[in-house]
């Protein structure tokens, strides 16, 4: 049952809506293209599943990318390419009754100056009432906070179509599994803005010209950010030497770029 529940809210969060325990939120994700000094709104659903009167609070926050691409959530404000100062929340404390929802209205404006993409959290926490006597147990404020769900938040001006990106390093790297050949690759962006990249594996046999593409790694790319991606290649290939290459496209109008390696594909 606790396996079912848990595939069933990753279903859930990739189809645009998040559950935690006894609330839902959505979107969340929030994607805004403001130009310089334009203020653009967007809004957020909360519903309340609990049986009683919940008390929530919205509170924004900051997150940085790992060259592994992986997240790791700071407080507001505390990083170079923080969306908090941009951002309102209204309402941001706010209670709901058992199967009540409520639209969060979260407004934004990029200074006149600003064209760079930005980005960060929204925390949608619950709230608890305690009595006297756990709240002198704990915390004298009486509330205690609990279940969380995180609505990212993206800005990048519509204006700005300043794209760079490269790829290099492609090398082989140990496999997990018995039936692929593992390869690694960093991309790095060299805009400062947030790029969506498609990189392709393409295996050339350099004897019979036989070419394959396989299924493509897609992520987004945060401004002056390198990342590690992995790529997978059947062990299924003909024996023979092979180009093998990674494509990045980034969107840009300019060629793709690349990185090559030779390998050799022993007989099966």
């Amino acid at each position: 049952m606790k396996l079912k529940f848990l595939v069933s809210l990753f279903f859930l969060s990739i189809i645009g809506f998040s559950v935690a325990q006894d609330f839902e939120v959505a979107p969340v994700q929030l994607y805004f293209n403001a130009n310089p000094g334009e203020s653009q709104n967007k809004i957020i659903t909360i519903k309340n599943h609990s049986s009683v009167k919940s008390s929530f609070i919205l509170s924004p926050g900051d997150f940085v990318i790992s060259t592994e691409g992986n997240i790791d959530y700071k407080p507001a404000n505390s990083t170079k390419h923080s969306i908090s100062n941009w951002i309102s929340i209204s309402p941001s404390f706010f209670d709901l009754e058992p199967n009540q929802e409520r639209q969060v209205s979260v407004a934004i404006q990029p200074p006149t100056d600003e064209t760079g993409s930005k980005w960060g959290v929204i925390y949608v926490k619950t709230t608890k009432e305690k009595t006297s006597f756990q709240a002198g147990e704990e915390l004298s404020a009486g509330v205690t906070v609990s279940p969380m769900i995180t609505v990212q938040v993206y800005q990048t001006s519509k204006m700005n179509k300043n794209l760079k990106a490269k790829i290099d390093q492609l090398r082989e790297i140990p496999s997990e599994d018995s039936t692929e050949r593992w390869f690694s690759a960093i991309v790095t962006n060299l805009s400062d803005i947030i790029i969506h990249c498609k990189v392709v594996l393409i295996a050339s046999n350099m004897q019979t010209a036989q070419e394959k593409q396989y299924v493509p790694v897609q992520f987004d790319s945060y401004p002056k950010n390198t990342q590690k991606i992995i790529l997978k290649l059947p062990k299924n290939l003909e024996k023979g030497t092979y180009a093998l290459a990674a494509v990045l496209d980034y969107g840009s109008s300019v060629n793709l770029e690349g990185t090559q390696m030779i390998i050799q594909v022993p007989k099966k």
